[in-house]
């Protein structure tokens, strides 16, 4: 009661069960569980994206992103926060040279399932170095000590559904019109923190220097040098989103020369990049809010 915004970062089950109770309130409701997606007037958001929108200047801008919350909207769904990584990285590329294609390789830990994935990965890793059984209850499989690109198949967590959310979303909060997305989601014995390996394609040869200072600014910062460049566990805690940039050269080429292609090594807080975006959400919403009475 009496709350002006009510935010879900739990299980989806429990979106489900409380939302309407909460819009009844008179609450707006950000979705970070995702379970509301799909329910009429929710939009999937990421305001960063088109607060920058105006600034890029390439391409068309798609019909999903035409699409803004007015008076009327009540709850919006936080994108997925590597979609929205994702979306940013790409849509700054897009100011140097139209991109051709963008790969990704996404190190997921196991943070992404919740309290109870972080326990059975601890508990995996104690039992294993113990030889004793390990507990399976949330990945159908062994984690710990392993990489995976998919779970058993009685598991509740599921690898596909995560990489078909990020494409969805992805293609929801762009601001212009892009290549579209290749996505491999690998299971990694971590427990916290985002780390991405993008491979960049444009339509002609861009310098390194041009590519990067497009990259940089407002929530991702540059890494020049990759001795300086910190770990996903480094990365937890930090407000920024951290890139090393990589021009990919055939042999002999100069470094500083011009190329088509580039690596990008990416790592993030996958918890607070999710409760960043989710608060802009909510930020955008407040915005949008009654000050007053109609006469």
């Amino acid at each position: 009661d009496r709350s002006a915004f009510v935010f879900f970062a739990g299980p989806r089950e429990q979106t489900l069960q409380h939302w309407r109770k909460a819009l009844q309130a008179g609450a707006r409701i950000v979705d970070v569980s995702g379970a509301l997606e799909q329910e009429p007037g929710v939009m999937v958001r990421a305001p960063w994206l088109q607060e920058e929108a105006p600034t890029l200047g390439v391409g068309a801008r798609t019909a999903a992103s035409a699409a803004v919350p007015d008076l009327q909207t009540r709850t919006v769904v936080s994108a997925h926060p590597v979609a929205v990584l994702l979306a940013l990285l790409s849509s700054r590329s897009q100011r140097v040279a139209p991109l051709h294609s963008l790969w990704a390789t996404l190190l997921q830990p196991a943070s992404e399932y919740g309290h109870a994935a972080l326990e059975e990965l601890h508990q995996q890793t104690t039992n294993l170095l113990s030889f004793q059984p390990m507990p399976t209850e949330v990945f159908g499989s062994q984690v710990a000590f392993n990489l995976a690109v998919s779970f058993g198949s009685e598991a509740p967590a599921r690898l596909e559904a995560a990489s078909d959310i990020v494409r969805r979303h992805y293609s929801l909060v762009l601001p212009v019109a892009q290549a579209l997305l290749a996505l491999q989601v690998v299971q990694v014995p971590v427990f916290h923190g985002y780390a991405l390996s993008i491979a960049l394609e444009f339509t002609q040869s861009v310098r390194p220097d041009t590519l990067a200072g497009a990259l940089a600014g407002l929530h991702v910062r540059l890494i020049t040098a990759a001795s300086e460049f910190p770990g996903n566990v480094q990365a937890v805690e930090e407000e920024d989103v951290q890139v090393l940039l990589q021009p990919v050269y055939g042999y002999g080429v100069a470094a500083t020369a011009s190329t088509r292609r580039f690596w990008l090594w990416v790592v993030a807080d996958n918890l607070k990049f999710a409760a960043q975006n989710a608060i802009a959400c909510a930020a955008e919403l407040n915005r949008l809010r009654p000050r007053g009475t109609v006469q």
